[in-house]
């Protein structure tokens, strides 16, 4: 059972690894283009409807998406903080994931307005967010760190409370 809780754990941290690739690589690549994801077919229009939905003026418009790309790019470098933290405690690695399963969700909003394949990769990203954060639950053997087993030690006589 231990080596089968090892390998949960392995695959459960090769996920959020590719995880942060995926998130880190999409920002470098929003970043490369010259009007970064306003470009972008039906991307962009979405991203002007939410910018009219929250009262941006025109102006703010293309800062508004240099902070969508930011963000992608910070989803990233916390899955890759989470894994290098994980090897003391799992906790930022679950928060990281839960970020990622957030951030997964607004990506879907194009796909969910106009459907197509832009829904895809979202979906994709929410079900690898589930598998990792199932397979460290699994690795750790319990969900909640008052959930550990207590060692056991021998009583003596003496019951505690």
């Amino acid at each position: 059972m231990s080596a089968l809780r090892y390998l949960a754990r392995l695959g459960a941290y090769l996920i959020t690894l590719l995880l942060a690739l995926v998130w880190s690589v999409g920002a470098l690549e929003t970043f490369t283009r010259p009007l970064l994801d306003l470009g972008r077919p039906h991307v962009g229009d979405v991203l002007i409807a939410v910018a009219a939905a929250i009262a941006l003026p025109p102006d703010f418009i293309f800062m508004f998406a240099q902070l969508l790309a930011g963000l992608k790019f910070m989803v990233g470098a916390f899955l890759f903080v989470a894994l290098v933290a994980a090897k003391r405690d799992d906790a930022i690695l679950d928060v990281a994931l839960f970020v990622a399963a957030l951030a997964s969700i607004g990506a879907a909003l194009p796909g969910l307005i106009h459907g197509g394949d832009l829904l895809l990769a979202p979906i994709g990203e929410l079900m690898l967010c589930l598998i990792a954060s199932a397979l460290a639950i699994f690795g750790r053997g319990y969900l909640l760190r008052d959930e550990r087993p207590l060692p056991t030690r021998p009583s003596f006589g003496y019951a505690p409370r």
